[in-house]
């Protein structure tokens, strides 16, 4: 018996991978890469609620390399800069840096009164 030989275009079988892939939900849902989020949102979602004056007193002024000018996560991290309403945080810079420096962090600690 003779072997049958199809031949399925390339962009037919890519089209169809990615059907496949998108419906396992082996695609990234959105891309956090050059998502910011609100310093409100991120006290919420990485901070343990801390407050935003914790937030900008135990993290972003013990960790100045946090800071955009540093080359950092964080879009005016005092929340006073002319032009920019409000500090805003690189959500997957931010994610990363805080995963490696969760055990520096006292998630304990008290503001001074």
């Amino acid at each position: 018996m003779a072997a049958l030989n199809v031949a399925i275009p390339d962009e037919l079988i890519k089209a169809a991978v990615l059907v496949i892939v998108k419906k396992l939900n082996l695609v990234p849902a959105d891309d956090k890469r050059a998502r910011k989020i609100s310093l409100d949102k991120f006290r919420k979602e990485y901070c343990i609620n801390h407050s935003k004056t914790w937030v900008r007193n135990l993290i972003f002024d013990r960790y100045p390399e946090t800071w955009d000018e540093n080359g950092g996560w964080v879009i005016n991290p005092s929340g006073h800069e002319p032009g920019i309403r409000g500090t805003w945080i690189r959500q997957d810079q931010a994610a990363k840096w805080l995963e490696k420096h969760d055990r520096e962090i006292d998630w304990n600690e008290r503001l001074a009164k």
